[in-house]
């Protein structure tokens, strides 16, 4: 489905008032609970997050949540089979870094860092890899994207509100080191749905993406990820062939890690931060009530 309708109302008007969009929220939950093509649970934060994606609309919110549950269930393999203790989920976590970058950016959007961290194209795993990815985000969901405690010095729970949630993702992505033998170890199947779940699914609207350090052969990287990618997408990415300069012209630099001249830490630390978020929702990540559909009726997102 098309996230990007309504992209300019929601980076620049909530669209909704707080009484509004709590309304708004508590009909989506119920909906979602008492849908039987649909899991069990949903967290409150993560139905926020659905509802701010599309600018408020409900009935546009209930088809992104919709197509976003029945991907998960027919790729149960990428979204839903997740154990931390898995040895393959384990030698992804080390041989790529990705990273969720600290804070959002004075335009509202939340930074997301990926790279590799071992050179070798046989340590690929576009599974490992993506199911990663995925885990990080759904664990991010269920937070705040500001940085701020969840509760208050005198213990009263964290009150939802919309303004904690950023208006989109912005990614970056270092490419050094990448050679065309690692184009022999990503799995175009994977990536396929991977790229269709970012693009129509997912509860951000990417607002951009930013390539650095990017080799000669550039082009064959592009074309051979162009299938695979709307128009609208492929004109957010922009790639940065002489170093960091130009980066730093569309991110604030100090929210990147320090071996990138920023002063968000270093890439261990944020990688540690990264990995504890993940250990610390384990349960939650694992929990089919939150994921599984039981119904096995067909929705008319089926064929997805």
């Amino acid at each position: 489905m098309d996230k990007d309708k309504n992209k300019d109302k929601g980076d620049n008007d909530s669209g909704s008032s707080s009484a509004e969009w709590s309304d708004k929220l508590a009909e989506l939950v119920a909906w979602f609970e008492g849908n039987p093509n649909l899991p069990e649970k949903i967290e409150p934060i993560v139905m926020l997050r659905f509802l701010k994606c599309m600018a408020f609309d409900v009935k546009r919110t209930k088809s992104l949540v919709e197509l976003n549950y029945t991907m998960r269930n027919k790729h149960p393999h990428l979204f839903m089979d997740r154990n931390m203790e898995d040895e393959m989920t384990a030698k992804g976590l080390r041989v790529s870094d990705v990273l969720i970058l600290p804070g959002i950016t004075p335009q509202g959007n939340k930074l997301l860092f990926f790279r590799l961290a071992d050179l070798d194209p046989r340590t690929r795993n576009s599974v490992e890899e993506t199911k990663i990815f995925f885990m990080m985000s759904d664990a991010r969901f269920t937070m705040p994207d500001v940085d701020r405690e969840v509760g208050s010095e005198n213990g009263e729970a964290y009150e939802l509100d919309e303004a904690d949630i950023a208006n989109g993702d912005v990614q970056i992505v270092d490419i050094e080191g990448y050679t065309l033998r690692h184009l022999a170890y990503v799995s175009i199947f994977v990536l396929r749905i991977y790229m269709k779940f970012l693009q129509e699914a997912y509860p951000s609207r990417l607002q951009a993406m930013h390539v650095i350090n990017c080799p000669s052969y550039l082009d064959r990287l592009i074309s051979m990820m162009s299938p695979f990618i709307r128009e609208e997408v492929r004109n957010m990415i922009k790639y940065h062939t002489e170093g960091l300069e130009s980066l730093y012209k569309e991110v604030p630099r100090d929210m990147l890690p320090e071996e990138y001249g920023g002063k968000a830490g270093s890439l261990a630390e944020l990688k540690a931060r990264g990995v504890k978020s993940i250990k610390d929702k384990s349960a939650y990540l694992s929990d089919e009530r939150y994921w599984k559909v039981s119904s096995q009726s067909k929705s008319r997102w089926s064929w997805f």
